[in-house]
């Protein structure tokens, strides 16, 4: 398939894509909201308070944002300055695409998104694949160090499992290796040629400052989801979110990067289960899995609103004609 009949794929996948994702969302949610056998389900969900549901959300977008902001970085490293919300807005609005098997549907849709800004699907692919693989990574190692800290300390509540410390650093060496800047940018370049576009790429580089930044923009951003949990939690069993405030920033990163690393759809299933093991030695194995197909709803619903909300303001606003190219 050529690139311009990729570009077109990816225009009517905007438009048809949402629909079907939200069909297959609510059934996803159906199913496994019925798997609860417990009668108390539904007087335990309408007792989350409101400011719960709401920070919950809102926590989550601002930590996605972090993502958003450092693959602007990265485009402003290549020399394309999209304007900031613009490329927020297709970052946002690509969220969908992850929802697809393959996770490649994202980074078009983000990609084609900024070409009206002089930004080449070239760069804006390698550099969305770049911002993806240093967010898992980033997420790894803060796993990591925080579960080597809460061990090291012997603070409670981290984790039953005896191989997690393990399991953690396995996912860290897998998410780091392709994240180094040599290798990021080869698996960038090798994507391109996959999907068809020229593979030159003659202007990209990865600063080492920009890149230090963008790692604490990432530490920032998973920090802000595990308080999308402790807040969420906090809602569900009054004064348990504070016991788990620690170590679910351990968590938060495991169950995301477990996700990504296991393929799945948005990683549907894998992260609902990853965090619901570490809930469960906390609130109890229902209560576990009640929090983590709440927290799974509310980012999701966060995500297809916020996209929604970016594509309706997108398309009544004209693309600036002035190209963000460099001269």
């Amino acid at each position: 398939m050529s690139a311009k009949s990729r570009i077109n794929l990816i225009g009517w996948a905007r438009f048809f894509l949402p629909p079907v994702l939200l069909v297959f969302l609510a059934w996803h949610f159906y199913r496994s909201f019925k798997s609860i056998e417990s009668p108390e389900i539904a007087s335990l969900v309408l007792s989350v308070p409101a400011w719960s549901w709401g920070s919950c959300a809102a926590l989550y977008l601002a930590g996605i944002l972090c993502s958003a902001m450092f693959w602007r970085i990265l485009l402003v490293a290549c020399g394309y300055t999209a304007p900031l919300s613009r490329s927020c807005q297709a970052f946002l609005v690509s969220q969908m695409g992850k929802y697809v098997p393959g996770k490649g549907l994202a980074l078009l849709m983000r990609a084609a998104m900024l070409r009206d800004y002089g930004v080449p699907m070239t760069i804006g692919v390698a550099t969305g694949m770049i911002e993806v693989l240093w967010t898992m990574a980033v997420g790894a190692l803060l796993a990591l160090a925080i579960a080597l800290c809460l061990e090291f300390f012997g603070l409670p509540g981290l984790s039953t499992d005896r191989w997690l410390i393990p399991k953690l650093g396995f996912l860290a060496v897998v998410t780091l290796v392709p994240a180094w800047p040599s290798w990021s940018i080869r698996l960038a370049r090798a994507s391109a040629r996959r999907m068809g576009f020229d593979t030159g790429m003659e202007q990209f580089r990865l600063p080492a400052g920009r890149l230090a930044f963008g790692a604490l923009l990432m530490v920032a951003g998973w920090i802000l989801l595990s308080l999308s949990l402790v807040v969420l939690v906090e809602g569900l069993a009054p004064c348990a979110g504070l016991k788990i405030l620690a170590p679910s920033t351990a968590w938060v990163p495991l169950a995301n990067v477990g996700g990504f690393v296991a393929s799945t759809p948005g990683g549907l299933g894998v992260r609902e289960f990853l965090i619901q093991q570490s809930l469960t030695p906390q609130l109890g194995s229902e209560q576990a899995l009640v929090v983590s197909l709440l927290l799974r709803l509310v980012w999701t619903v966060a995500e297809v609103a916020s996209a929604l909300v970016m594509w309706v303001w997108w398309t009544g606003k004209p693309a600036s004609t002035t190209s963000g190219a460099p001269e």
